[in-house]
């Protein structure tokens, strides 16, 4: 009797190891603990502004290092438009690390911006952490309550993980379903693009940061989300790295990826 109970048990054991039984669901840590930033209004979620039809468009950039080529980029961009544009940019930080930082939050509240770009949500690349998104709301709310409209950048992945890049689009996108925001679809255009051309030189030597070439996709992707045009109807640009053909494979995904991502409902 002894040996058929312990046949029994061995039985349950090697089921249970090989995934037969139930099993504990996998937590994944959290880091970084809740900001001490009073949002604008706990219990508001304004509707996106859209200024897509303006004239003239004021756009503030924050982020970090990925967006070192955006500003003078979209400037090019926006030179073969009937649109003009004033463009800057505040750089060097996460958004959770400026979010006390009186002195951009000035710079936020001291002009009318029609679009302001974010970029810095913090994000495991290992997947196995999930950071505060807490300070990324409190930034989509105080461009809300100035009448601007509030971009989300997610970065595109490193070199060769490219499934990272919708990992991190889905990130944004649960912010943006929390407080709603446009998200550009960054990422997904880069893995796009790199689909088409794998041999495309869009990474710095780090395989992380953008090259221009690649700063130039990601920068098409934010032109339409700022204006709601297409960018596969713009001329060729001379003003920016890349031959005619890889100027136009750009445009062209841009314009496919937010077709099918709309980065903005409005």
């Amino acid at each position: 009797m002894m040996k058929v109970f312990i046949g029994v048990l061995t039985s349950i054991l090697l089921l249970a190891a090989c995934g037969g039984g139930p099993t504990a669901p996998t937590k994944v840590p959290t880091a970084g603990g809740p900001i001490d930033v009073t949002p604008v209004k706990t219990t508001d979620n304004l509707a996106i502004p859209n200024n897509q039809g303006l004239a003239s468009y004021n756009v503030l950039i924050l982020g970090n290092s990925h967006v070192q080529y955006i500003e003078p980029l979209l400037k090019s961009i926006f030179t073969k438009t009937n649109k003009t544009v004033n463009i800057e940019t505040r750089t060097g930080a996460f958004l959770d690390a400026i979010v006390k930082n009186e002195s951009i939050i000035e710079v936020l509240e001291s002009k009318q911006w029609s679009h302001v770009i974010l970029q810095g949500q913090k994000y495991s690349q290992s997947q196995s952490v999930l950071y505060s998104t807490e300070a990324t709301i409190v930034w989509i709310q105080r461009v809300k309550a100035i009448g601007a409209t509030p971009i989300l950048f997610p970065e595109h992945p490193p070199e060769g993980k490219t499934q990272e890049a919708e990992y991190v689009h889905g990130i944004h996108q649960d912010i943006a379903s929390m407080q709603l925001s446009c998200v550009a679809p960054v990422g997904l255009a880069w893995n796009k693009a790199l689909s088409i051309e794998p041999n495309t030189v869009v990474y710095q030597a780090d395989e992380n940061h953008a090259s221009e070439l690649g700063a130039s996709l990601s920068a098409f992707v934010l032109y339409e989300t700022i204006t709601g045009e297409p960018a596969d109807l713009l001329p060729f640009i001379s003003g920016i790295v890349g031959d005619l053909n890889t100027q136009s494979m750009f445009k062209q995904v841009s314009s496919e990826v937010i077709s099918s991502n709309p980065p903005c409902l409005f």
